[in-house]
């Protein structure tokens, strides 16, 4: 039987150990694209519990991290629920959440930790509407990350033979330090990412998490907004409700409901004010008259444009022109 690797205090958490040579397999930044957001991964770390009743104490980062256990078991508490986690279990922290692990068994819990945090990437601003949010890698880990559901899973056998293949071969080159090791570790750190995030949507227990409506609710928001701010002064076609929840894949009804709980106004309102706001900055500017100001923030009669920016302002666009 091979000797047990020889373990160091990890520079991350003074509670747990590592074995020397793994404190920072990660040397650069890389990035896993899911949809219009960045997956920013900037640290990998082994992580060993020390010791029978010991364990990492109760903390939280300012991070996200995803936990997978492989080896040993435990009892992990998060969001006031105590969970136990052997061998496959896998954890996607939130940013902010607290949890802790004890160790159960002589033989001391080994995971491997992944420091992450994620980023609207300019080059990814433009929401592809034709997608479906709840059927993708993206609301998958939006959901994993939900602060107030966020709990562990158990992987099938199949998924951990995958998954821990992946390690193998990170560790294999870590160890070997060959000529390009470093870009192999990160082609296979993108694997790994991607076979965590399938073999969780697998995992036992997924499919109730996923269907739970408060993440959801919050992504479909987000995204009816951001098609709002992109198209609210389109003229023709004018930018109707059924169009926006076909994008959000989400009955009109429903979206107008989850807009008014997010964002305290209904569709029509939400459009109104970023049409009446756009009219507001080109008065402002000098850039348009009143009725440029009208037809360009997408109204076609400037009596009602002149009736909704009294409403909303206080005072008619014409002196708004004049002040400006």
């Amino acid at each position: 039987m091979p000797n047990p690797p020889q373990l160091i205090q990890s520079p991350l958490n003074p509670h747990w150990l590592i074995p020397k040579g793994w404190e920072q397999i990660l040397g650069m930044q890389i990035d896993y694209r899911l949809g219009h957001s960045a997956l920013h991964l900037w640290r990998v770390q082994w992580n060993q519990h020390i010791g029978l009743d010991k364990g990492a104490k109760p903390h939280a980062h300012p991070h996200h991290q995803l936990l997978y256990y492989q080896r040993g078991e435990g009892h992990l508490r998060a969001n006031g629920e105590q969970y136990t986690v052997k061998k496959g279990s896998i954890f996607f922290v939130p940013a902010g959440c607290e949890h802790e692990f004890t160790s159960a068994h002589a033989e001391a819990a080994l995971c491997l930790a992944l420091d992450f945090t994620i980023a609207q990437d300019a080059a990814f601003d433009q929401l592809d509407i034709s997608g479906l949010p709840m059927n993708d890698e993206e609301a998958v880990l939006l959901s994993l990350l939900h602060p107030e559901l966020a709990r562990p899973f158990a992987l099938r056998p199949v998924d951990q033979t995958q998954v821990d293949a992946c390690i193998e071969a990170i560790v294999g080159e870590n160890d070997r330090r060959e000529l390009g090791y470093a870009p192999m570790i990160q082609a296979h750190l993108l694997r790994l990412i991607s076979h965590c995030l399938r073999a969780t949507q697998r995992a036992h227990g997924f499919g109730e998490h996923f269907r739970h409506t408060a993440w959801r609710h919050t992504l479909m928001a987000e995204r009816a907004l951001a098609i709002i701010h992109e198209h609210a002064t389109r003229i023709d076609p004018d930018l109707r409700l059924a169009e926006v929840a076909r994008a959000c894949s989400v009955s009109p009804n429903q979206l107008n409901r989850i807009l008014k709980r997010a964002a305290g106004s209904t569709f029509r309102q939400i459009v109104l004010r970023h049409r009446l706001e756009h009219a507001a900055e080109l008065l402002r500017s000098g850039q348009a008259n009143c009725t440029e100001a009208a037809f360009d923030a997408g109204f076609s009669d400037s009596n009602y444009f002149a009736r909704a920016f009294r409403k909303v302002f206080g005072h008619s666009p014409s002196d708004l022109g004049r002040k400006g």
